[in-house]
């Protein structure tokens, strides 16, 4: 078997593989003797079915089989043994190979399209510079976060007839046209928000409501909303005549919540392991939490735009038509070419970063390595919130083992702590540029970076 590699530029490559019939008869022998071992053919004994007739039953397909294998093989080995850095797979020359005839052909040329890893070089340093947002917290938003709190630690009235800031508790269940009950059909108990109607004329229907009466509801148009929709009924997967069918809604409760005072024991209640006495106290308390919050947020910008810079100076360029093509064979049936070529950038930036980060990992070390033990600790830090005894308690041990199983789950965790590495690594090498902006003007700015 030979096999050579053809450079079509810097990113692309054709190899060539040539193989001769001697490269996998024996392979297709052996397998054939095997056959003829096993055969049962009536008329003839155990082991005893002539060459020929097993030649003629298997030989095509145990010759495809072996020189597939050869090929494989031949393939995967020499760009091993190359050190070639390729992207993807090999994808079949359509336009190099030619018809391949099993029946007539004992030599056979196969060619594959490869796209190669551009070569890069680049370091973390001051000379990279990424904007880093501080959110300036308004007191009209330590107003609003005060009013929820208020809401939150306030208790629950039941007035007979609901007003406008009131909640609804009731069961919705499908009708027709005519408003009579659908046979089997969806019935859910759910919970609405009267401010929560975009409506207004089914918001006004239920303004003044009280328990027992009965409202035609159409939910898709009273919310255009058809994830909300889709959570009051409890119908994830269902079809789109279900969503946006009429529903009598049959009210069970009025709920109204009357807003909390502000007092210590309001100040307890929210900050129990702090020893806030007044109201200005509490306020400071507030909007630090609300600069905590935004932190997360301002972290996870600066993480995307320390991606985006670093992409920028590397520079990197890809074999994009092979990419294009890789990725629709990888995705068979599940994208369109025209939907590739829309999300493609999106596609390309992922490939690029991945490239960066594995340079990364090979410069920053341990700095950015995340082990085991961190990923049980993350869990660990969850049942420390809620107050538990997680150091030694072998009950939550054995949940973590349960979390921990799901892959999936164990994935996000590790994702998650990698994410927060890579933003302290950044913070400790990269020139970070502070800018102060709104809250406004920071998820307008988040909302943009792609």
């Amino acid at each position: 078997m030979n096999i050579t590699k053809e450079a079509v530029n810097d990113l692309n490559a054709i190899i060539h593989i040539n193989l001769k019939e001697e490269d996998y008869i024996g392979e297709v022998n052996s397998q054939l003797a095997d056959y003829r071992k096993k055969a049962s053919i009536p008329g003839f004994r155990p082991g005893k079915v002539p060459m020929g007739m097993v030649k003629k039953m298997y030989g095509k397909n145990v010759m495809v089989e072996a020189v597939n294998k050869k090929v494989s093989e031949g393939l995967n080995n020499f760009i091993i043994e190359n050190k070639l850095n390729v992207l993807g797979y090999p994808l079949p020359n359509s336009e190099k190979t030619t018809m391949i005839d099993f029946d007539t052909q004992k030599d056979f040329d196969f060619y594959f399209d490869i796209g190669i890893s551009p070569e890069f070089e680049f370091e973390l340093s001051d000379k990279i510079k990424v904007p880093y947002y501080k959110i300036k917290v308004t007191d009209k938003e330590v107003d609003k976060a005060i009013n929820d709190v208020k809401l939150r630690f306030g208790e629950e009235e039941h007035p007979e007839n609901a007003e406008i800031t009131d909640a609804l508790q009731g069961k919705f269940t499908e009708v027709d046209d005519k408003g009579a009950l659908v046979e089997n059909g969806v019935t859910n108990d759910g919970y609405i928000r009267i401010e929560d109607v975009k409506l207004k004329v089914i918001q006004n229907k239920l303004i003044g409501s009280k328990i027992r009466d009965q409202i035609t509801i159409n939910l898709m148009k009273a919310f255009k909303d058809e994830s909300k929709v889709k959570s009051l009924l409890n119908l994830h997967d269902s079809p789109d005549e279900k969503l946006s069918a009429d529903y009598n809604f049959e009210i069970n409760s009025v709920i109204r919540v009357k807003e909390a005072e502000i007092n210590e024991d309001l100040f307890k209640k929210v900050y129990p392991n702090d020893d806030v006495k007044d109201e200005k106290a509490f306020k400071i308390k507030v909007k630090e939490d609300l600069s905590t919050h935004y932190s997360r947020d301002t972290d996870r910008q600066f993480l995307a735009d320390t991606i985006n810079e670093l992409i920028k100076v590397t520079g990197l360029q890809l074999p994009d038509e092979f990419m294009k093509r890789w990725l629709l064979e990888n995705n068979q049936g599940k994208m369109t070419k025209e939907q590739l070529d829309d999300q493609y950038d999106s596609y390309a930036k992922t490939f690029k970063w991945q490239l960066i980060e594995s340079k990364l990992h090979d410069q920053l070390g341990d700095e950015i390595k995340v082990t085991e033990n961190e990923v049980r600790n993350k869990v660990k830090a969850y049942f420390k919130t809620m107050g538990g005894d997680a150091d030694s308690n072998p009950q939550i041990e054995a949940i973590i083992d349960s979390v921990l199983q799901n892959q999936d789950e164990k994935q996000r965790i590790y994702h998650d702590l990698l994410d927060e590495k890579f933003i302290k690594a950044f913070k400790d090498h990269v020139k970070i540029q502070e800018k102060e902006v709104d809250s406004e003007k920071f998820f307008e700015i988040a909302s943009n970076t792609k």
